[in-house]
């Protein structure tokens, strides 16, 4: 991630490790700004530049949500705390299931039901990170280790947006 907007899209894909087995995995985040909307009208209604309006919605809270996907199981990313340092991105948050039609999807664990933890850490010179994430429920239950990379800028499905400098 560079200095630029506030709002941002993150994609990285990789492996977890457990025991001696390892997984794909891929972790997509994306963040959305709050804004109240008479703040909205009151903002649209001013003569400021598009990209003033962004720079004040972007001084708001900045709302995370995510999926992670390992494997063929599907969890959604709850309570997610992202925060930088220099060039290193800390990123926390729980995992719940995210039950489809499959009755499968839900093995071990209730749709929505919290199912672990992940936390990684980044580091986006390199655009490499490591982390541990662990799974209390279902066929994927254990401990991970984590290794990932960031997709490069092309691969990235529209996302454009990079996350701010705390």
């Amino acid at each position: 991630m560079q200095e630029g907007s506030a709002i941002p899209m993150l994609h990285y894909r990789g492996f977890a490790l457990r025991e001696n087995v390892s997984s794909m995995l891929s972790i997509w985040i994306e963040g959305m700004g709050e804004v109240d909307p008479a703040k909205a009208r009151e903002l649209l209604s001013s003569n400021m530049s598009l990209e003033e309006i962004q720079a004040e919605i972007s001084r708001g809270n900045i709302t995370y949500r995510g999926v992670l996907r390992l494997a063929q199981d599907v969890y959604q990313l709850r309570g997610i705390s992202l925060s930088r340092s220099g060039n290193i991105t800390r990123i926390d948050a729980e995992l719940a299931r995210i039950r489809f039609r499959d009755a499968r999807a839900a093995e071990g664990a209730e749709a929505g039901e919290v199912a672990g933890n992940i936390s990684l850490t980044i580091d986006e010179d390199l655009q490499l990170g490591k982390g541990s994430m662990r799974i209390k429920a279902g066929s994927a239950r254990g401990s991970y280790s984590i290794i990932l990379e960031t997709l490069p800028e092309g691969m990235r499905r529209g996302c454009h947006h990079q996350a701010p400098r705390a």
